[in-house]
């Protein structure tokens, strides 16, 4: 299932039930601190180094995501496929990859992936204007 193909009422639906997963893995600050490290020196690499350091950091990563958040993974492709956690789990690995696939290239489900991201902020916000309640 694609996000897109879904009613307004059924995605809002989809979208709330995926958010606990995806909250879980885009919270936890060992999956984001391995996939957000900083790859330095890329611009000097050809399209193969570039390629080798891409490959490695989905090797670290990886591990890491089916290790700690087997359950949330299952859960999201539950949701997406309108199957059960048991029936992700006993599926042929064929299956599962080619529905990691078909979500890593569903954009809207990019999109509602990124936004639950938690958007980091080096300095404390602080109001421009002073507030009326503040004095």
């Amino acid at each position: 299932m694609k996000l897109f193909q879904l009613s307004t009422d059924q995605a809002l639906d989809t979208m709330c039930e995926l958010a606990p997963y995806i909250g879980n893995i885009a919270n936890d600050e060992t999956v984001v601190g391995t996939i957000g490290k900083v790859m330095e020196d890329v611009e000097e690499l050809n399209r193969y180094g570039q390629f080798m350091l891409l490959a490695g950091r989905i090797g670290e990563f990886t591990p890491l995501l089916l290790k700690t958040h087997r359950a949330d993974v299952y859960g999201i492709l539950s949701v997406m496929n309108e199957r059960t956690v048991a029936e992700i789990a006993a599926q042929k690995l064929i299956d599962t990859i080619r529905q990691v696939r078909e979500l890593f290239q569903d954009e809207d489900f990019l999109t509602f992936f990124r936004s639950s991201v938690r958007q980091g902020q080096k300095e404390p916000y602080a109001p421009s204007v002073e507030s009326h309640t503040s004095a």
